[in-house]
């Protein structure tokens, strides 16, 4: 085949252009927009986890100088309404969660909680979240709403807080065996400490011992 000739060349590349430049051009607007529409969202990204650890650092600095409950609370809930997409939302959940139930308000604690288990994106906030409410509702004397937050098959990094925290239930529901079973499980990992050993080790006894009674 023939090779072009250079108007030739030229002609069919001004019709190529006639009938894709539009598209080249659109698509260059587009990648451009995108670059500075993702720079925009970086930024603003930047500027709400700023102000997201300004919102937190307020709430802890209200629980460590003792300010009264509803100012805690108050900028506990700021922290959780205004930045739910952030790990500081979690964690001021987490804060909610014991305060109230260090100090009787035991609903307030359960809502808390229950917050960062629904809205948490990071699974180690959620497993916290349980295990502390498990906690809550069993002070509250529900057994079984503490069993149900509990039954969960993926338990992560947290295994041993778990089957500890169902030792504690199963034991409360009369279920000694299942309590057993769950502390032994406990004291079956290598990686746990002195101090948690003999604790757990205590409550595995105290069942055995009253069992055997």
């Amino acid at each position: 085949m023939a090779a072009y000739s250079d108007d030739e060349q030229l002609e069919q590349l001004k019709q190529w252009f006639r009938e894709n430049g539009k598209a080249i051009v659109a698509g260059v607007i587009i990648a451009v927009g995108g670059v500075v529409g993702w720079q925009q969202w970086n930024s603003y990204q930047d500027r709400q986890a700023e102000s997201a650890a300004l919102a937190y650092a307020q709430l802890m600095e209200a629980r460590h100088t003792d300010a009264d409950a509803a100012t805690i609370d108050r900028r506990g809930r700021a922290v959780m309404d205004g930045y739910a997409g952030t790990a500081y939302a979690a964690m001021a959940g987490l804060q909610l969660g014991e305060h109230h139930a260090s100090t009787g308000q035991l609903d307030d604690a359960r809502q808390a909680l229950e917050w960062v288990v629904d809205n948490a994106r990071d699974s180690a906030f959620r497993h916290m979240a349980r295990l502390r409410l498990a906690q809550v509702l069993m002070a509250a004397g529900d057994a079984e709403a503490a069993l149900a937050v509990l039954e969960v098959d993926d338990h992560g990094e947290f295994r041993m807080q778990y089957q500890e925290r169902l030792g504690d239930v199963y034991a409360e529901l009369g279920r000694v065996e299942d309590a057993i079973a769950a502390y032994e499980a406990v004291l079956g990992s290598e990686q746990l400490g002195r101090d948690r050993r003999e604790h757990v080790e205590l409550k595995r006894n105290d069942l055995v011992s009253g069992g055997n009674a």
